[in-house]
């Protein structure tokens, strides 16, 4: 049997949960393959590592920060999700072509779900517009939110988001601002991962009910998580979002669905 390839790439790359995760399904499931991370360095070698690694033996890819726009333009083919944000987490390298895919999406959606937070959010305030923030707008969008505010420390890819989605930007000097209006507080920077500087942003005035998400995976709880958690609000870290988008990946390349997402983020929790 022919070994296959599988990897993540990204940039910084060396806190990625997804080799451990994709390695345990490889070995539960007997695939000849292994999954590796590779550091994506820059936007040219990005490009020439999609160049070559179909050449290599990769079955694909997936796509971390700051790669997922990067990827979209890249593929020759998009799935309708890949299309529908503008991002692609999921590459496939199949007959000479590139096929980009959005997984996010639904890896959001089933997060959020499991929260059951209740009474069920209505508004949302997103902090960043890079390459996982479209998808988590569509995700609430989907989820029924009637209000989506984002805010971003370089305004124009804010208003850029907001304009194409139809929600509300926010400055970045305002992100702190009228919280109290907001049911659902969404970290999606890197600001406050490990080697990264903390977010910078009061939330002390969040109603009680609130719930706060920061889809950082290391560390498992950054400071926007701590001070939720000792607030009383609900938290919820990236693990649950990376495990839940990693299982369609996994189908896309092996064509076996795993169906042990509580069981593989217990597991993602307990590494050091």
């Amino acid at each position: 049997m022919v070994m296959r390839h599988v990897a993540v790439i990204g940039h910084p790359i060396g806190q990625s949960k997804s080799p451990a995760l994709h390695s345990r399904w490889i070995k539960a499931h007997g695939v000849e393959a292994d999954y590796t991370a590779i550091d994506g360095k820059d936007e040219d070698n990005f490009r020439e590592l999609i160049r070559t690694l179909p050449e290599k033996g990769y079955a694909g890819v997936n796509v971390t920060i700051p790669f997922k726009q990067l990827a979209f333009e890249l593929c020759d083919e998009l799935t309708e999700r890949a299309e529908s944000v503008g991002a692609a987490n999921l590459l496939i390298f199949r007959d000479g072509k590139v096929i980009g895919d959005n997984t996010d999406i639904a890896g959001f959606s089933a997060a959020l779900s499991s929260m059951a937070l209740d009474p069920a959010p209505r508004s949302a305030r997103i902090i960043g517009a890079g390459g996982a923030a479209p998808a988590i707008i569509v995700a609430l969008k989907e989820a029924g939110l009637e209000r989506i505010e984002i805010t971003n420390r370089t305004a124009s890819k804010a208003i850029e988001l907001a304009e194409r989605f139809d929600i509300k930007p926010i400055g970045w000097a305002a992100r702190d601002t009228k919280l109290g209006e907001i049911d659902l507080l969404i970290n999606t920077t890197s600001l406050g991962m490990e080697g990264q500087p903390p977010l910078d942003m009061f939330v002390g005035s969040l109603p009680p009910h609130a719930a706060v998400i920061d889809i950082i995976t290391t560390p498992r709880e950054t400071d926007l998580l701590i001070g939720a958690r000792e607030r009383g609000q609900k938290t919820m870290n990236g693990l649950p979002m990376l495990v839940h988008q990693a299982v369609p990946s996994f189908e896309a390349w092996f064509g076996i669905r795993p169906d042990d997402e509580p069981v593989a983020i217990e597991f993602l929790e307990g590494l050091k």
